[in-house]
Protein backbone atom coordinates (compact mmCIF):
# COMPACT_ATOMS: atom_id res chain seq x y z
CA UNK A 1 0.00 0.00 0.00
CA UNK A 2 1.57 3.36 -0.82
CA UNK A 3 1.50 6.31 1.64
CA UNK A 4 -0.66 9.28 0.63
CA UNK A 5 1.61 12.08 -0.39
CA UNK A 6 0.24 14.36 2.30
CA UNK A 7 1.94 12.09 4.90
CA UNK A 8 5.66 12.32 3.55
CA UNK A 9 7.55 14.93 4.73
CA UNK A 10 8.82 17.58 2.31
CA UNK A 11 11.02 19.58 4.98
CA UNK A 12 12.91 18.94 8.27
CA UNK A 13 13.56 21.05 11.08
CA UNK A 14 16.45 20.97 13.68
CA UNK A 15 17.08 23.40 16.97
CA UNK A 16 20.11 25.45 16.66
CA UNK A 17 22.41 26.35 19.03
CA UNK A 18 22.61 30.81 19.57
CA UNK A 19 25.62 31.51 16.59
CA UNK A 20 24.63 28.84 14.29
CA UNK A 21 23.38 28.93 11.19
CA UNK A 22 22.03 27.15 8.05
CA UNK A 23 23.18 27.31 4.20
CA UNK A 24 21.52 26.19 1.35
CA UNK A 25 24.02 23.93 -0.83
CA UNK A 26 21.00 24.32 -3.94
CA UNK A 27 22.70 27.78 -5.06
CA UNK A 28 26.22 28.38 -6.11
CA UNK A 29 29.24 27.58 -4.36
CA UNK A 30 30.17 31.13 -4.65
CA UNK A 31 27.04 32.46 -3.34
CA UNK A 32 27.28 30.21 -0.30
CA UNK A 33 30.78 31.21 0.85
CA UNK A 34 30.53 35.04 0.48
CA UNK A 35 27.63 34.41 2.87
CA UNK A 36 29.30 32.40 5.00
CA UNK A 37 32.25 34.91 5.27
CA UNK A 38 29.95 37.70 5.45
CA UNK A 39 28.79 36.37 8.47
CA UNK A 40 31.91 35.05 10.20
CA UNK A 41 33.52 38.20 9.87
CA UNK A 42 30.40 41.08 10.54
CA UNK A 43 31.94 42.75 13.32
CA UNK A 44 35.38 42.84 12.23
CA UNK A 45 36.38 45.63 9.51
CA UNK A 46 37.29 44.36 6.59
CA UNK A 47 40.33 45.52 5.74
CA UNK A 48 41.69 44.35 9.24
CA UNK A 49 40.88 40.75 8.48
CA UNK A 50 41.98 40.16 4.92
CA UNK A 51 44.61 37.06 5.00
CA UNK A 52 41.78 35.37 7.42
CA UNK A 53 39.30 36.51 5.74
CA UNK A 54 40.64 34.91 2.46
CA UNK A 55 41.86 31.78 4.48
CA UNK A 56 38.73 31.09 5.65
CA UNK A 57 36.98 31.40 2.59
CA UNK A 58 39.48 28.93 1.11
CA UNK A 59 38.02 26.06 3.55
CA UNK A 60 34.79 27.39 3.18
CA UNK A 61 35.48 26.22 -0.60
CA UNK A 62 36.84 23.07 0.08
CA UNK A 63 33.49 21.98 2.81
CA UNK A 64 31.10 23.05 0.42
CA UNK A 65 32.14 21.39 -2.92
CA UNK A 66 32.85 18.36 -0.69
CA UNK A 67 29.10 18.66 0.37
CA UNK A 68 27.72 19.22 -2.44
CA UNK A 69 29.90 16.42 -4.41
CA UNK A 70 27.83 14.27 -1.70
CA UNK A 71 24.43 15.42 -2.26
CA UNK A 72 24.49 17.85 0.12
CA UNK A 73 21.36 20.00 0.30
CA UNK A 74 22.17 22.54 3.63
CA UNK A 75 25.30 23.12 5.85
CA UNK A 76 25.24 24.35 8.87
CA UNK A 77 27.90 25.95 10.64
CA UNK A 78 28.73 27.84 13.59
CA UNK A 79 29.54 32.13 13.00
CA UNK A 80 30.03 33.25 16.37
CA UNK A 81 32.65 32.39 18.98
CA UNK A 82 31.91 30.71 22.25
CA UNK A 83 33.98 31.58 25.09
CA UNK A 84 36.27 33.79 23.13
CA UNK A 85 36.92 31.03 20.68
CA UNK A 86 36.21 30.28 16.89
CA UNK A 87 34.10 26.76 16.92
CA UNK A 88 35.68 24.87 14.33
CA UNK A 89 32.57 22.38 13.39
CA UNK A 90 30.48 21.85 10.80
CA UNK A 91 27.59 19.46 9.72
CA UNK A 92 25.71 18.83 6.46
CA UNK A 93 21.98 17.49 5.58
CA UNK A 94 22.05 15.63 2.42
CA UNK A 95 19.71 12.81 0.61
CA UNK A 96 20.52 9.35 -0.66
CA UNK A 97 18.05 7.76 -3.15
CA UNK A 98 18.21 3.85 -3.34
CA UNK A 99 16.77 1.41 -5.51
CA UNK A 100 13.34 -0.41 -5.94
CA UNK A 101 12.17 -2.84 -4.05
CA UNK A 102 14.63 -3.25 -1.48
CA UNK A 103 13.82 -4.17 2.00
CA UNK A 104 15.14 -2.33 5.15
CA UNK A 105 18.25 -4.87 5.75
CA UNK A 106 19.28 -4.23 2.13
CA UNK A 107 19.01 -0.57 2.44
CA UNK A 108 21.28 -0.71 5.42
CA UNK A 109 23.66 -3.25 3.08
CA UNK A 110 23.92 -0.22 0.39
CA UNK A 111 24.91 2.26 2.88
CA UNK A 112 28.39 1.10 3.16
CA UNK A 113 30.71 1.53 6.18
CA UNK A 114 28.49 3.39 7.33
CA UNK A 115 25.46 0.32 8.41
CA UNK A 116 28.67 -1.59 9.22
CA UNK A 117 30.61 0.67 11.79
CA UNK A 118 27.06 1.67 13.00
CA UNK A 119 24.63 1.25 15.83
CA UNK A 120 20.89 1.41 15.85
CA UNK A 121 19.61 5.02 16.41
CA UNK A 122 15.83 6.30 16.72
CA UNK A 123 15.39 9.90 15.11
CA UNK A 124 11.58 11.54 15.06
CA UNK A 125 10.28 7.48 15.34
CA UNK A 126 12.47 6.05 12.51
CA UNK A 127 14.84 3.68 12.91
CA UNK A 128 17.71 4.35 11.74
CA UNK A 129 21.98 4.19 12.41
CA UNK A 130 24.87 6.28 13.55
CA UNK A 131 28.42 6.12 12.99
CA UNK A 132 31.33 7.65 14.29
CA UNK A 133 35.07 7.58 13.34
CA UNK A 134 38.15 9.74 12.72
CA UNK A 135 38.57 10.87 8.89
CA UNK A 136 42.03 12.01 7.74
CA UNK A 137 42.85 15.00 6.10
CA UNK A 138 41.93 16.03 3.08
CA UNK A 139 44.35 17.96 0.62
CA UNK A 140 41.78 17.27 -2.48
CA UNK A 141 39.04 19.54 -1.09
CA UNK A 142 41.65 21.62 1.07
CA UNK A 143 40.76 19.94 4.37
CA UNK A 144 44.30 19.44 5.88
CA UNK A 145 43.69 17.91 9.80
CA UNK A 146 42.01 15.45 10.63
CA UNK A 147 38.30 15.51 12.07
CA UNK A 148 36.54 13.65 14.44
CA UNK A 149 33.09 12.38 12.18
CA UNK A 150 29.64 11.55 12.60
CA UNK A 151 26.96 10.06 10.86
CA UNK A 152 23.04 9.92 11.32
CA UNK A 153 21.28 7.57 7.82
CA UNK A 154 17.36 7.40 8.57
CA UNK A 155 15.08 6.77 5.60
CA UNK A 156 12.01 9.45 4.76
CA UNK A 157 8.79 8.25 6.47
CA UNK A 158 6.52 7.13 3.58
CA UNK A 159 9.39 6.56 1.24
CA UNK A 160 11.25 3.73 1.48
CA UNK A 161 13.90 4.64 -1.55
CA UNK A 162 15.07 7.85 0.50
CA UNK A 163 17.50 8.16 3.08
CA UNK A 164 18.86 11.84 4.61
CA UNK A 165 22.49 11.58 6.14
CA UNK A 166 23.46 14.14 8.27
CA UNK A 167 27.29 14.36 8.53
CA UNK A 168 28.61 16.07 11.55
CA UNK A 169 32.88 16.84 11.31
CA UNK A 170 35.34 18.97 14.01
CA UNK A 171 38.65 18.81 14.16
CA UNK A 172 38.37 19.58 17.99
CA UNK A 173 40.83 22.17 19.49
CA UNK A 174 43.45 19.87 17.47
CA UNK A 175 43.04 16.94 17.69
CA UNK A 176 39.95 14.77 16.75
CA UNK A 177 40.05 12.98 20.06
CA UNK A 178 40.49 16.13 22.21
CA UNK A 179 38.25 16.78 24.63
CA UNK A 180 36.93 19.97 22.43
CA UNK A 181 35.78 17.40 19.74
CA UNK A 182 33.97 15.21 22.62
CA UNK A 183 31.88 18.01 23.37
CA UNK A 184 31.16 19.01 19.94
CA UNK A 185 29.74 15.71 19.41
CA UNK A 186 27.81 15.61 22.43
CA UNK A 187 26.45 18.87 21.07
CA UNK A 188 25.93 17.52 18.05
CA UNK A 189 24.22 14.08 19.41
CA UNK A 190 22.09 17.01 21.57
CA UNK A 191 20.98 18.57 17.86
CA UNK A 192 19.90 15.48 16.36
CA UNK A 193 17.44 14.79 19.37
CA UNK A 194 15.38 17.79 18.11
CA UNK A 195 15.05 16.53 14.50
CA UNK A 196 11.83 16.51 13.23
CA UNK A 197 10.19 15.82 9.93
CA UNK A 198 8.01 18.46 8.31
CA UNK A 199 4.84 17.56 6.09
Amino acid sequence: MSTPLAEVPNSYAIVLPPGWIRVSLTGTTTTAVKDLADRIFQRIPRDEALDARRNIETQLTGMIQKAKSGNGLDLYVPVEQMHGRTIAASFIVGGVMLPDEIDGLESLALLGDLARDGKPVEVDGELGVRAERTEEADAAYKVDVASRRVDYAFPVPGDGRRWLVVTFSTPGAGRADDQVADALVQLFDAMMTTFRWRR
